[in-house]
């Protein structure tokens, strides 16, 4: 199977679903559809294909739209995008957030697929529209990992922690706020911060103490101090 991250990433989307349901503003049948066919590209292996029809709906539907477009996940969102666009005195509207996750989950597919660049674009056009969703941000400075490009990686995620403390909704905040800390470990290790690094992993498990993968990484950090001398 091509898209092993695809189909874990759509997963925890849908599990987060009835989550943003209790927030975001009431779906019509076009989103519902929409949503069962995001849901679809993954169970049928052919993900990429249905995120662009998702998208290009969308893109449609929109199209003769002037005013600034966001893709939000919850009301606290939905309000913060309008709060924003009127302090800038700028016309805004709210759209399904189906529409930004195509763009994820496509970016998503795409990085799997090695194709990193076009994944950049398309994961840029994903926050472009949620600009304080911080798992978007979290897959971007995932994407800059890979490259090792160290500086913005860190922005990345420092935005991803940023954004899962204030916006994120509350039944997946430890989570977000958890893999953005894990992502900003990570590059103070590659940037042999340890110290820091050390810190920011125990944070990790003082949120969650059943993250295995900040465990993890925090037994790897005490083990490169204490091959180098400063347990």
């Amino acid at each position: 199977m091509p898209y092993p991250r695809v189909l874990v990433a759509v997963a925890a989307l849908l599990a987060s679903v009835s989550v943003w349901a209790q927030s975001a503003p009431a779906a019509n049948a076009d989103d519902t559809r929409n949503a069962q066919l995001l849901q679809e590209g993954a169970q049928l292996a052919k993900a990429i294909d249905d995120f662009d029809k998702v998208a290009a709906f969308y893109e449609n539907a929109y199209r003769d739209e002037t005013a600034r477009l966001y893709s939000a996940r919850s009301q606290v969102e939905s309000l913060l995008y309008l709060m924003e666009a009127a302090n800038a005195k700028t016309s805004a509207k709210v759209v399904s957030s189906n529409w930004a996750y195509a763009y994820y989950l496509k970016a998503y597919a795409l990085i799997e697929l090695n194709r990193t660049d076009e994944a950049k674009t398309i994961l840029q056009r994903a926050i472009d529209m949620a600009p304080h969703n911080a798992q978007f941000h979290a897959e971007l400075g995932n994407l800059y990992q890979r490259e090792k490009n160290w500086p913005l990686a860190l922005a990345s995620f420092n935005a991803a922690a940023r954004d899962a403390r204030e916006f994120s909704p509350p039944q997946i905040k430890n989570n977000e706020l958890g893999r953005a800390w894990r992502g900003t470990a990570y590059v103070y290790v590659e940037q042999n911060r340890l110290d820091e690094a050390e810190a920011l992993y125990r944070k990790c498990l003082e949120l969650d103490p059943k993250d295995g993968r900040a465990a993890a990484e925090l037994r790897y950090v005490q083990a490169q101090r204490a091959k180098a001398g400063n347990p």
